[in-house]
């Protein structure tokens, strides 16, 4: 009898065992993804979980990669299959529901049968140029007065002893003057000193919003704050600088595109190359008289063959002599240096 029963408990704890381990073998399992020409785990997340905030969970598979910005064409990249899985499952899930709300709306309540038929006023549909998802993750050049960025505060560590974190992540930040519980701020990095591509002269410093974080209350003598957002890898020592409300931008049937004359000084991770929906950087502002949403024309001309190739960037933040766009259109390849100028 005791055999009997030291038996049938072996079984159950096999049974067990393989669960676990199956179950665990599914929580691990990867899509192998091989790296193109061109490509940054921004654009492989966008490409293959439809969200190319989610990078840095991409980044955390493939501890090989030491450094994010420099992934090379050909190598091999491990995607979670929960994160593609999960996003396959939301689109699901909201196909099921634009469904079931169709089908309530296609039958109609015997009271509806009996009313005439009301005339309806169809809202506008509105198109985004730019959500502030886009536009904060994009960043900015500051006006260069000297070396030193201003900022409010600094990212100092965390209760958890990490020195990187991502969203959700509890840092401690020291601000220059005192903060509330409630109190957000925006995580930048200066990246690099961008000088002009023609002149050599120093414009500004080109900065990366990594995060927003917002002010919890104090621990062990340190403001503490929750990171809300990352839209990217925020490490110790970064800097904090005041937040403020960024609104979608709403693209335009008849765009302004005003005659100015400038160049492409830098782009977005300092990239050497841009395309379409890439984010570039023109040496023109608000105080060359270029709004929010105005649209220009670029021209690159190949030394060799004199061939001239165009593209369309349309703006989407404006500092007082530097603006950041969206390319809307390109030919060929945008590079530093190429002309910027108004759309004919």
């Amino acid at each position: 009898m005791i055999k009997k029963i030291s038996l049938i408990g072996m079984l159950a704890f096999m049974v067990i065992a393989f669960s676990f381990l199956t179950s665990s073998g599914q929580d691990m399992e990867y899509k192998e993804y091989k790296v193109l020409k061109g490509d940054t785990l921004w654009d492989i997340s966008l490409k293959e979980i439809k969200d190319p905030f989610l990078w840095p969970k991409i980044w955390k598979e493939n501890p090989d990669i030491k450094n994010p910005d420099r992934i090379s064409p050909s190598q091999m990249i491990k995607i979670p299959l929960r994160l593609i899985q999960k996003e396959q499952e939301e689109e699901a899930a909201t196909e099921k529901a634009s469904a079931v709300i169709e089908a309530e709306a296609a039958a109609p309540k015997k009271e509806e049968q009996l009313k005439p038929a009301e005339k309806t006023i169809e809202p506008v549909k509105k198109n985004y140029l730019a959500d502030e998802n886009l536009i904060l993750s994009s960043g900015y050049i500051t006006d260069y007065i000297s070396n030193e960025i201003k900022s409010v505060g600094k990212v100092i560590g965390s209760p958890s002893g990490k020195k990187l974190f991502g969203d959700n992540d509890f840092i401690y930040i020291k601000t220059d003057s005192d903060s509330n519980t409630g109190d957000r701020f925006y995580i930048i990095r200066p990246t690099s000193l961008i000088r002009h591509p023609k002149t050599d002269k120093k414009i500004g410093s080109l900065i990366a919003v990594v995060g927003i974080a917002e002010v919890t209350g104090k621990e062990n003598s340190f403001t503490k704050a929750k990171i809300t957002r990352a839209y990217g890898d925020i490490r110790v020592a970064d800097l904090l600088d005041t937040f403020h409300e960024v609104e979608p931008i709403i693209e335009t049937d008849a765009p302004r595109k005003p005659g100015i004359s400038g160049f492409i000084i830098a782009a977005h991770q300092l990239r050497i190359i841009s395309g379409t929906m890439d984010i570039v950087f023109i040496d023109k502002g608000s105080n060359d008289g270029l709004e929010i949403g105005d649209i220009l024309e670029t021209t690159a001309v190949d030394k060799f063959t004199n061939s001239r190739t165009v593209g369309a960037i349309q703006i989407i933040s404006l500092k007082n002599s530097t603006a950041a766009a969206i390319v809307k259109k390109s030919e060929s390849a945008i590079r530093i240096g190429d002309k910027v100028s108004g759309l004919k």
